[in-house]
């Protein structure tokens, strides 16, 4: 099911400001226009934090990387976007249950392009390329250039996730300027937030539970 922005406005917290619900619904609603880079002009923060933030992009945390012909895992490092509630990733908060971080793949959006131009199935790639920066993928969340020094667009994967420890994030935090690459600001982090939520908890059509 493709991701439509039309149906979220019910999504809207109601405690949200009124003059940032309507800037909300126009920005969000800017993503299906033909100028994109007005819609991702205020995407992401310059505020600096000492802690992470869910929605943080942080630069080579392990994942594991299956072998399809040997059946067996590895160990790589790619760059990820935080899934985890802010305050579930403070290692200072006491808990009896412990919690550990989850994580989206982030990779650059040409090795996707690539990769789908290598598959003699796949006529379409730059079509698809168009529909990606457009939102239009629900597993799929376009990240617009300055994520990082390259100035390259990227995509997370939030089908592709994985988990690291509280304390393996925490030791990150000692060097947060070089290993975050990015924070989202209000428009980039409710996109974001609404992308999640429509991936992983919609309903099934004439389902009753």
């Amino acid at each position: 099911m493709p991701f439509n922005i039309e149906e979220l406005d019910r999504l809207i917290p109601e405690d949200l400001a009124e003059q940032k619900k309507d800037r909300l619904r126009n920005g969000l609603k800017q993503f299906h226009s033909q100028n994109l880079s007005e819609a991702y002009s205020d995407f992401y923060s310059t505020a600096d934090y000492s802690f992470f933030l869910q929605g943080d992009v942080v630069r080579e945390i392990r994942f594991p990387v299956f072998d399809f012909i040997s059946g067996e895992y590895s160990k790589g490092y790619f760059d990820a976007i935080l899934l985890s509630n802010t305050c579930d990733m403070d290692e200072g908060n006491q808990r009896n249950v412990k919690k550990n971080i989850i994580i989206a793949k982030v990779i650059p959006l040409q090795n996707f392009i690539d990769e789908l131009s290598s598959d003699p199935k796949i006529k379409n790639a730059n079509e698809i390329a168009i529909q990606v920066k457009s939102q239009l993928f629900s597993n799929v969340l376009y990240l617009p250039p300055t994520i990082g020094d390259d100035n390259q667009e990227y995509i997370a994967f939030l089908d592709d996730i994985a988990w690291i420890s509280i304390e393996e994030l925490a030791n990150l935090k000692d060097g947060i300027d070089l290993n975050r690459l990015v924070s989202l600001d209000f428009l980039g982090y409710y996109l974001f937030v609404f992308k999640l939520s429509y991936h992983l908890l919609r309903l099934p059509e004439e389902t009753h539970r």
